[in-house]
């Protein structure tokens, strides 16, 4: 009976160095698991600072080129519907709108609109062709 309890206690204490072993095992995996959840989200906030950072710049050369061509109002205050109104009612009045001093004529929109109109036509009609 004794070499039965030395044999069962020796089991235990094997079996109580095992699990410490493994609980080691699990602390030092969910460490690293953390370090790496820290370090991707480091990186995943630093890819949308770049972005953000990208699409702020890409946004005031797309300004810088729309107040330079005159064709789109540069970012502003939101002007009041009834002045919009106004406008329109002013340019309906007026006819064409000519071009600011000093910018040179570009081509007519109309013929440009027609053009895309065209393409678009060509477009469907190759892509609704059957197919082999």
């Amino acid at each position: 009976m004794t070499d039965l309890s030395k044999n069962v206690e020796e089991m235990l204490s094997r079996l109580a160095e095992n699990a410490r072993t493994e609980q080691d095992f699990v602390r030092t995996l969910s460490d690293a698991l953390r370090r790496v959840d820290e370090q991707l989200l480091r990186d995943v906030r630093n890819v949308s600072l770049q972005h953000e950072l990208r699409r702020e710049a890409i946004l005031g050369e797309l300004q810088e080129l729309a107040s330079r061509l005159c064709a789109l109002p540069v970012r502003g205050p939101a002007q009041p519907v009834q002045a919009i109104d106004q406008q329109d009612h002013h340019h309906q009045v007026q006819g064409e709108i000519e071009p600011p001093p000093g910018m040179a004529v570009g081509a007519d929109w109309r013929q440009a609109a027609q053009n895309m109109q065209n393409m678009n036509d060509e477009f469907e009609f190759s892509f609704n062709a059957p197919r082999h």
